[in-house]
C-alpha cells in the first residue's frame, strides 16, 4: 500500500512538472539584457527552464557535498552499532556462562566501540567467568577512573576483595562506593557488613546513622539494626568489665528490641560483675522472669541460678517454683526446679522433677544434671560418667540459626561461623535448621 501511495505521488509530480513546461512553451514574450555594451536576448520560456535548472544543479551539488561531509559520521555510526551489537552478544554470553564466547566478544566490542566504560564492563564480566581474576580486577579498576561509572567499578573491585579475603582493602572500597552514592542501599549494606564483621560496633552505628540520613534505610529497619549493634556494644562493655555502662546499653536495647534473647542473659551479667548493686539484680531478675514467661530455657536458668545467693541455698527450690510459676508444667521449668533442687541437697525433689521430665526430653541440660545427681545423689561415679559423656554430644546453651554449632555464651558474632547476631537459646526437643544462607543486615524492601 505505502508503494502504491509513493508511486501515485512520483507519478503526480511528474504530470504537474510536465505541465509546467508545456504552459511555459506556450507563453509568448521575450528577454532583453544590455550591460556593459553586451545585448543578451532570449525567449521567456527559455530562461524560466534555464532558471529551474541551475536551481536544480545548485541542489544536486549540495546534497553530493552534504553527502560526503556526513560519510566518516556515518561510517562511525554503523562502526559503533555493530560494537553494540557484539556488546549485547557478549552480555547474553556471561549470563549463559560461555566464558570463551564472552571474552572473544569483549575483545571485539573493545575494538569498535568508542565508550571504553561498557567494553570494561564485559571484558570484567567476562575474565571473572572465566576465572582470570587479575584481568577483571584491571577492569574494573579502570572503571573506577571514570567519574560516571567509578560506582560500578568500586562494587566489583569490592566483591574481588571479598573472594580474595581482604577485608580491608573491601571496606575501603565500599568507603568509595558510599561517598560516591551516599543512598545506596547496596553500599549501606556492603559497609556495615564489613565494620559488623570487624567487631567495629560504634563505626557501624555512625554508617547506620549517615544511611538513614540519606534514606538508604527505612525508620524501622535502621532501629532494628541499631537495636542490634548496641547489644554488641554492650556484651564488649561487659567484656572491659564496665557493668554500669553496659546497664544503659541494654536498656536502649531492650526499647527497640523488646523480645530479643539477649538482654535478659546480658543484665544478668552486668549485675554479677556490680555485685553490690542489689537494685541492678533485682532489675535483672525482673526481666529473666518475664523473659521466661515468654520462652523457658535453659540459657535463662543459667543466668536466673547465677543470681542466686549462695548462702540461702535453702531456700533456693522455693524461689526457682515461684520464678518458673507462669511456666510451672515445661520440661525447662521442671529441670531448673531439679537444678535449683541439687543445689540445695534436696535429692528426693530432684529425683521427682528429673522422673516427670523423662530421659527421652532430657537434652544436654538434664543429662548433666542426672549425672550430678548420681554423683552427689547415689555417690555412683561410673553412672556420672556415663550421663556426662551422652550431654557431651550435644551442643550448648545457645544455637547459631545459620551454621547450627552450640555455644555456652551469647557472643554478637557466631565463634564458628562469624554471623551476626545468630546465636539463639536451645530448646528441649527442638533444632535449629543448618546451613541458613546469611540474612542481609538491612531489608530488601524500599526504604
Amino acid at each position: 500500500m505505502l508503494r502504491l501511495v509513493r508511486a501515485g505521488l512520483i507519478l503526480a509530480a511528474l504530470m504537474a512538472a510536465a505541465g509546467f513546461a508545456a504552459w511555459l512553451a506556450d507563453q509568448p514574450g521575450r528577454l532583453r539584457l544590455d550591460w556593459f555594451g553586451y545585448v543578451i536576448e532570449m525567449p521567456a520560456p527559455l530562461l524560466a527552464l534555464g532558471i529551474v535548472l541551475l536551481a536544480s544543479a545548485i541542489f544536486v551539488a549540495t546534497w553530493i557535498v552534504a553527502w560526503a561531509a556526513a560519510l566518516p559520521q556515518r561510517r562511525r555510526l554503523k562502526r559503533q552499532a555493530r560494537g553494540y551489537a557484539q556488546f549485547a552478544a557478549g552480555m547474553v554470553a556471561v549470563a549463559a556462562g560461555e566464558a570463551e564466547r564472552a571474552a572473544r566478544l569483549a575483545e571485539k566490542a573493545q575494538g569498535l566501540l568508542q565508550d571504553p566504560a561498557l567494553a570494561r564492563l564485559l571484558a570484567a564480566h567476562a575474565a571473572q567467568l572465566g576465572g582470570r581474576q587479575d584481568a577483571a580486577r584491571a577492569a574494573f579498576a579502570g572503571l573506577s577512573q571514570d567519574p560516571g561509572t567509578a560506582f560500578l567499578g568500586y562494587r566489583g573491585l569490592l566483591a574481588d576483595a571479598r573472594e580474595r579475603g581482604d577485608r580491608a582493602a573491601a571496606l575501603q572500597y565500599a568507603e568509595r562506593a558510599s561517598a560516591l552514592r551516599p543512598g545506596s542501599p547496596f553500599a549501606a549494606e556492603a559497609e556495615l557488613q564489613l565494620l559488623v564483621e570487624g567487631a567495629q560496633w560504634d563505626a557501624a552505628q555512625a554508617r547506620l546513622t549517615r544511611a538513614r540520613k540519606a534514606k538508604a534505610v527505612s525508620k524501622p529497619a535502621a532501629a532494628q539494626l541499631s537495636g542490634r549493634l548496641i547489644l554488641a556494644q554492650a556484651e564488649a562493655a561487659l567484656q572491659r568489665n564496665e557493668p554500669r555502662q553496659a546497664r544503659q546499653l541494654l536498656d536502649q536495647a531492650m526499647r527497640l528490641l523488646p523480645d530479643h534473647p539477649a538482654p535478659p542473659v546480658l543484665l544478668a551479667r552486668a549485675a554479677r560483675l556490680d555485685s553490690g548493686n542489689h537494685a541492678a539484680r533485682e532489675t535483672a531478675l525482673q526481666v529473666l522472669r518475664r523473659a521466661w514467661q515468654r520462652q523457658p530455657a535453659e540459657a535463662y536458668a543459667e543466668a536466673w541460678l547465677g543470681l542466686q545467693n549462695a548462702a540461702a541455698a535453702d531456700r533456693l527450690l522455693e524461689r526457682a517454683r515461684d520464678f518458673t510459676a507462669g511456666q510451672a508444667n515445661a520440661d525447662e521449668s521442671r529441670l531448673l526446679r531439679a537444678a535449683a533442687a541439687l543445689k540445695a541437697h534436696d535429692f528426693a525433689a530432684a529425683r521427682e522433677e528429673l522422673g516427670i521430665v523423662g530421659s527421652q526430653s532430657f537434652g544436654s541440660w538434664g543429662e548433666r544434671l542426672m549425672a550430678q545427681l548420681a554423683e552427689h545423689g547415689d555417690g555412683d561415679a561410673a553412672a556420672a560418667d556415663r550421663w556426662r559423656a551422652r550431654a557431651a554430644a550435644h551442643e550448648g546453651v545457645w544455637q547459631c540459626g545459620r551454621c547450627g554449632s552450640g555455644h555456652a555464651a551469647w557472643a554478637p558474632l557466631c565463634p564458628q561461623c562469624g554471623a551476626f547476631d545468630s546465636l539463639n537459646p536451645t530448646r528441649l526437643g527442638e533444632t535449629l535448621p543448618l546451613a541458613m544462607p546469611p540474612r542481609p543486615l538491612l531489608p530488601a524492601e524500599r526504604r
